[in-house]
């Protein structure tokens, strides 16, 4: 079965992940935890990574059962296809996820906005993505193609290398 990546209504992707998985499915959601601050106290809140989107394990017969769950608006499209999302990309997504992955690094002068890079050492080994600076710490943007979205991971620069494509 392939994962495939679902738009949701706005606000419901774990209600909806819910309704999937009471239907047998294999629905996951990535989430993230934020502190956030009123002006009477904080809290910590939990958010979808992604919002508007689900993901979904499903082969073609089961393609339509996705509908019976309320919130879910259509299959994410590429190429005239439904969009196919890669284990390797679920797994990224679940390791951000997993382990709240964050570390900060200053500017190193071999990397330029803009440059492609690979992830040479760690949990995402092997994933490219395009190199962005904010705030003179390197942040390392990888592109979940097969949906056309981006993740932003504060990495350090001695676990990047320089691609040439």
């Amino acid at each position: 079965m392939q994962w495939k990546a679902l738009y949701v209504a706005s606000r419901a992707e774990k209600k909806v992940q819910q309704r999937l998985t009471e239907l047998g499915l294999n629905a996951y959601v990535p989430l993230k935890k934020e502190r956030k601050q009123w002006s009477d106290r904080k809290k910590i809140v939990i958010s979808p990574l992604i919002n508007g989107y689900v993901f979904v394990q499903v082969n073609e017969k089961m393609r339509d059962e996705v509908f019976k769950a309320s919130g879910v608006i259509q299959y994410v499209r590429w190429n005239g296809a439904d969009a196919v999302v890669r284990d390797k990309e679920i797994e990224v997504l679940k390791d951000i996820e997993m382990k709240g992955y964050h570390t900060e690094a200053g500017p190193i002068d071999k990397f330029e906005t803009g440059s492609r890079a690979i992830i040479n050492h760690g949990q995402f080994k092997g994933l490219t993505g395009i190199i962005e600076r904010s705030a003179g710490k390197e942040i390392y943007t990888i592109n979940l193609e097969s949906i056309g979205y981006s993740v932003r991971i504060n990495l350090p620069a001695e676990v990047l290398k320089k691609t040439n494509s």
